[in-house]
Formats: structure tokens, C-alpha cells, sequence
């Protein structure tokens, strides 16, 4: 929280910057107006609210860890607590950064006493309710679970409150068959020579060597089909899990997040 609240400061100075190059571009007024009133608006938002976005990933790897089946009612209630108390972490950093920093400028209690998520926090920590209405918060807003298509590949684990897609899929690459050492496993219709290998979702990979099982042979597609089974993502996946019990998680998750969640519902 209290690297995002810095970063806001680093946004600013480069809303500076671009305002700056406007100014300074050749182009008259008349044409230059609309986007320096952009950006004016976006400075006074930024600097106004400082909104920051604390989020998660990893949610189904998560539960698959905890021997938790994604899409339970077992499920929601273990992610709505995890949830809940990154909301309380992340509002009770934001007041004590408030004591030190300033609140954000156009923070006032009164325009909240009606807010539902405020309201919640006030039933979960009324010691953190009665700070922030004294010293108010450093950021209008703190929380937020964004798509983290490109995190989770870094991090190698499923994708924000995702599910995983798959625990396990083939893949083939294309092989020149007169190589040394090359497997062929299929030849398509022009020609080409391919090999088919097993790619591993990491966390399940990571799985099978904490029980034992050899994550460096070759299975066959029954072996990999009761590895599933065998595994704590199984009827886990996001073919697997019911869109409704989605939906409701979302809801569940949602009471503890400021701002948006991005999902994907498969129906």
C-alpha cells in the first residue's frame, strides 16, 4: 500500500511532463485545448483521490494448495475471509499513512456514513472506522482484482480469482525427422512431422513432485486423465466449475473490493 500511495506521486510528475510537452508543442491554442483540459482533470483526480489498486492472483492455486475444491461453498467462504483481511490490512495502512502524510484532499466522513463497503469495515474493526473518521486515509480507494494475464505467466500461477484452464494440455512441435534423437508422433496432411509433448500448469506440476510422481515421463492420455483425478484440481478447472457458483464468489469477494474484479464466466 504504501508503494502505491509513492507511486501516485511518480504518476503525477509524469502528468506534469505531458502537460509540459503540450504547452510546448507549436500548435495554437484553439487545437491544444482539449487534451491539456484532459490531463488537467486527470492531475486534479490523481492528485484529489491518490486511488491506489492493491489486488491478488494465484486465487485458484491458492485454494488448490489449501485442498480446497474451486467453485464449493467451502471455497467462497475461505476466499471471502483471505479477502476481507487484505481489506482491513490494506484500509488500516492507508490511516496510519494518513497520520503521517495527509489524508487524500477532498476526504470527509460525512460523504461516507451511507457508503456499504465503509460500512463494513466499520462492523469488521470499529478501532479502524474510528481512526479513519479521526485522521481519515491517505487514498479514496485501495483495492482492486485486475486481470493479471501477463503477472500470473511471470509468477507461473493461475490468473487473479481465476480458476486454472487447465491442469494439463499436449502441444506439438513441428521436427525435421532426419535429426538425431527425434521422436515423431504425428504426420499431418501436407506432410510435416510433428512431436507431441505434455505441457504441465507449473503449481500442478509443482504438485506432483511434493506426492512423488514423475513430472518427466511420458503419460498416457488415461495415466494423465487419473492424475487429474488424483490431484486437488480436480473439477477445478474452468470447464469444471459452475458459472453460478462463479458468479456467487465474485459477489462474495466483491464486498471486500473497492473497485472492480475482472473475471471471465464461462458459460
Amino acid at each position: 500500500q504504501r508503494i502505491m500511495d509513492d507511486i501516485i506521486d511518480l504518476e503525477m510528475e509524469k502528468i506534469d511532463k505531458i502537460i509540459a510537452k503540450i504547452e510546448s508543442d507549436p500548435e495554437n491554442d484553439d487545437i491544444k485545448n482539449t487534451e491539456f483540459q484532459l490531463w488537467e482533470k486527470i492531475k486534479t483526480k490523481t492528485s484529489q483521490g491518490r486511488r491506489t489498486g492493491v489486488g491478488t492472483t494465484a486465487e485458484g492455486d491458492m485454494l488448490a494448495a489449501m485442498g480446497i475444491t474451486y467453485g464449493t461453498e467451502e471455497a467462497i467462504e475461505f476466499s471471502e475471509k483471505v479477502h476481507k483481511a487484505v481489506a482491513l490490512a490494506a484500509y488500516r495502512s492507508s490511516v496510519n499513512m494518513a497520520k503521517e502524510r495527509g489524508a487524500f484532499d477532498v476526504y470527509d466522513a460525512k460523504r461516507e456514513v451511507n457508503n456499504p463497503f465503509i460500512n463494513r469495515i466499520r462492523v469488521a474493526d470499529p478501532e479502524l472506522y474510528e481512526d479513519m473518521k479521526k485522521y481519515g486515509r491517505r487514498n479514496i480507494a485501495c483495492l482492486t482484482i485486475a486481470p493479471t494475464g501477463t503477472t500470473s505467466i511471470m509468477t507461473q500461477t493461475t490468473s487473479g480469482i481465476e480458476p486454472v484452464f487447465m491442469p494439463i494440455y499436449r502441444r506439438r512441435r513441428k521436427v525435421n525427422p532426419n535429426d538425431k534423437d527425434v521422436r515423431v508422433d504425428f504426420v499431418d496432411e501436407i506432410g510435416d512431422h510433428w512431436e507431441e509433448y505434455t505441457v504441465f500448469h507449473h503449481k500442478f506440476k509443482e504438485w506432483m513432485e511434493v506426492t512423488g510422481i514423475d513430472s518427466n515421463r511420458e503419460y498416457t492420455q488415461d495415466e494423465l486423465d487419473a492424475l487429474v483425478k488424483k490431484s486437488p484440481y480436480y473439477e477445478s478447472t474452468s470447464a469444471d466449475v459452475d458459472w453460478i457458483a462463479k458468479v456467487h464468489m465474485q459477489g462474495r469477494i466483491q464486498k471486500w473490493v473497492d473497485h472492480s474484479i475482472s473475471v471471465t464466466i464461462n458459460l
